[in-house]
C-alpha cells in the first residue's frame, strides 16, 4: 500500500514520534510511506525510512490510507486523494478535532484508551484504536547506569502548567528537600528556533540540585531514562504520555496523574497514580524516594508492561481495522 503522513514539521514536539515510528514500521513491512509537511526536509532527530515531501506534490499524488493529526495540514490532507482519510486524534481539545468530526468522509483514530472512550461517546462515529507506541529495544533498563546515590527523579521540562504540569512537579519536588533521602532533580527539554523557541529555564522554580538538560539526542535521552530512579510526569488533558512510558519502559518507577497513562500505568503494579496536586504528588515521590523496595518492585515491573504497546503491534493493529472500515 502507499501511505501518506501529513504533518506541520518534523521536529520533536507535536506527536511526531509517533508518525515516524509508525511509518518506518510500515516501510519495514513492504509499504511506501511519504511523509509530506510544510519544508519537506527529512527528519534530523529520529531516522526516517520513508520519503518525505513538501505539501504540494500532495494535491497530485494518491494514497491508499492519508494520516493527519493537525489544524495545520488539514487541507492539504483532505485535498490529497486517498481511501481511507484517517485524523489521529492525540489530545483532549484537539483543535482540529471539531473539523474533522464534521466532515463524514474521515474516519477518527484516538491515540488512547481514554480518548477513545470519549470519542465514542461524542460522536456516532466509529472511532479506531491507536493506542500504544514505544519500542522496548530502544528504551529499556541499564542498572550500570543508575548510581546508589544521589537518587534521580527525571521530568519533562517543558513548562505549560495547563497540560505538561513541570511547575506543579517541581512545586512537589520543593516541599521534599531535607525529609527525604539525598536526591537530584533533573529536567529535559529540546529548545528550536522553528518549533520551540520558549527556554524552560527562565524563571523555572527549580528545588535545590535541580538542573536542565537541553536538546539531548536520543541516545542520550535514552541515557537519561536509565540513570534515573523515579519519573514524574504530571499532565493535564493528554493523549498518550510517552514520556512516561518511555521511562516505565526503561526501568524507572514512574508518579503519574492518569492523563495520558491509564491504559499501561496501574497503581500499585508499575506506578503510583497520583491526583494532579503539589501534596498528593510529594506523598508519592516521597514514597519511593524512602522505600527502596517499592521503587524496586515498581522498576522491575515496568518493562514487560511497556512490551505490548510496542510500534510494531500498533501498525498493524491500525492496518487490520482499516481493511474492515
Amino acid at each position: 500500500m502507499r501511505i501518506g503522513l501529513f504533518l506541520p514539521h518534523v521536529g520533536v514536539f507535536g506527536g511526531v514520534r509517533r508518525y515516524l515510528e509508525l511509518g518506518n514500521e510500515w516501510v519495514a513491512m513492504g509499504h511506501e510511506v511519504v511523509l509530506h509537511h510544510p519544508t519537506g526536509e527529512a527528519p534530523a532527530w529520529l531516522p526516517f525510512s520513508g520519503v518525505t515531501r513538501t505539501l504540494k506534490p500532495a494535491a497530485t499524488t494518491a494514497s491508499d490510507i492519508a494520516l493527519c493529526g493537525d489544524a495545520a495540514t488539514y487541507a492539504a490532507f483532505r485535498t490529497h486523494a486517498a481511501r481511507h482519510h484517517v485524523y489521529y486524534c492525540v489530545l483532549e481539545g484537539d483543535p482540529g478535532l471539531r473539523t474533522a468530526r464534521a466532515d463524514s468522509g474521515v474516519t477518527l483514530m484516538a491515540n488512547s484508551g481514554a480518548l477513545l472512550r470519549a470519542l465514542r461517546r461524542a460522536t456516532s462515529r466509529k472511532v479506531l484504536d491507536g493506542a500504544g507506541g514505544i519500542r522496548p529495544s530502544r528504551f529499556r533498563p541499564d542498572p550500570a547506569k543508575r548510581a546508589a546515590s544521589p537518587l534521580r527523579i527525571l521530568l519533562n521540562g517543558r513548562r505549560s502548567r495547563a497540560k505538561k504540569g513541570t511547575d506543579v512537579v517541581l512545586s512537589a519536588l520543593r516541599g521534599l528537600v531535607g525529609r527525604v533521602p539525598p536526591f537530584e532533580a533533573v529536567l529535559f527539554d529540546t529548545v528550536d528556533p522553528a518549533t520551540n523557541r520558549q527556554d524552560p529555564r527562565d524563571g523555572a522554580p527549580l528545588p535545590s540540585g535541580a538542573r536542565f538538560v537541553l536538546n539531548p539526542t536520543q541516545d542520550e535521552l535514552v541515557a537519561l531514562y536509565q540513570s534515573s530512579h523515579v519519573f514524574v510526569a504530571a499532565e493535564r488533558k493528554a493523549g498518550w504520555c510517552n514520556t512516561a512510558l518511555e521511562a516505565v519502559a526503561s526501568g524507572c518507577a514512574l508518579v503519574c496523574t492518569a492523563s495520558g497513562t491509564s491504559d499501561f500505568a496501574v497503581d500499585g503494579e508499575n506506578a503510583l497514580v497520583s491526583l494532579r496536586h503539589p501534596w498528593f504528588l510529594r506523598r508519592a515521590i516521597a514514597r519511593l524516594l524512602s522505600d527502596s523496595a517499592l521503587r524496586e518492585r515498581l522498576s522491575a515491573a515496568g518493562p514487560p508492561s511497556a512490551g505490548p504497546w510496542a510500534w510494531p503491534r500498533l501498525a498493524r493493529k491500525i492496518l487490520a481495522q482499516l481493511q474492515t472500515a
